[in-house]
């Protein structure tokens, strides 16, 4: 998940340099400029650069695993490129379309549109969605892999069937296993609401958790007294605090 998601940040943010202007190596998309759709519509405005932006990703972030797989034919190389891939593909994948009506009181005599990314959060959940469902690569699969790169490299344009592959199973970090520095969930504070971050449905791992009332003292409505002095009131406030089982 990493790598996917290091990539696709990479291509994100220098695609969106080049439109704000902050590079000086690229500019907005203009190759499609001023040319007109099948719909009718003519492409205009400053569609995001996202070619540029998947190149310079390629390049930069591909460059480390590509020159570690050619001295030592590194298998997990293989599979870091693979992932970097897919995150390169999500962003390319979600580009919007956004148009503009140009006429007189509103009418739509004529349309321009452009290609705009969406929001990094809508690539990061796509990932997320990908990471959960990757591929493991067997030890007799690997070779696999490697012909699956050859083909990769062969047809760029073909690429929306991407999936994200492991060549190794995750931890279980929902248990403590100090031997690989995991502390667990168990007694982890968490929130009962189920779309917070640190929902109780995520951090116990279906184990549940425990509800206690907890009692807090502090002082509040503090105020400076003339001089010099400050004044506050003692305030006590009950409420539930929710820990993993």
């Amino acid at each position: 998940l990493v790598p996917a998601v290091t990539s696709a940040g990479v291509v994100h943010a220098v695609t969106k340099a080049c439109s704000s202007g902050n590079l000086t190596d690229c500019t907005c998309d203009l190759s499609q400029q001023g040319q007109t759709s099948g719909e009718g519509w003519k492409w205009g405005g400053c569609s995001d650069n996202v070619d540029y932006g998947m190149w310079f990703a390629e390049t930069f972030v591909d460059a480390p695993e590509k020159l570690r797989h050619t001295a030592s034919k590194d298998i997990r190389s293989l599979m870091n490129l693979q992932n970097n891939a897919v995150g390169r593909q999500v962003i390319n994948d979600q580009m919007n379309l956004k148009c503009r009506c140009h006429g007189v009181s509103g009418s739509c005599a004529v349309k321009t549109c452009w290609r705009t990314l969406t929001s990094f959060r809508e690539a990061g959940n796509e990932l997320k969605q990908k990471y959960e469902n990757s591929i493991s690569i067997a030890e007799k699969s690997k070779r696999k892999l490697r012909q699956r790169q050859r083909r990769q490299r062969q047809r760029r344009t073909s690429n929306n069937g991407l999936d994200m592959v492991y060549i190794e199973d995750s931890p279980n970090y929902c248990r403590k296993n100090m031997k690989r520095g995991i502390l667990g969930t168990k007694g982890r504070e968490c929130e009962r609401d189920p779309d917070a971050r640190d929902s109780c449905n995520t951090l116990c791992c279906g184990r549940g958790y425990n509800t206690e009332v907890v009692r807090f003292v502090e002082r509040c409505q503090c105020k400076f007294v003339w001089c010099c002095e400050v004044k506050c009131k003692i305030c006590e406030t009950i409420t539930d605090k929710q820990t993993c089982k």
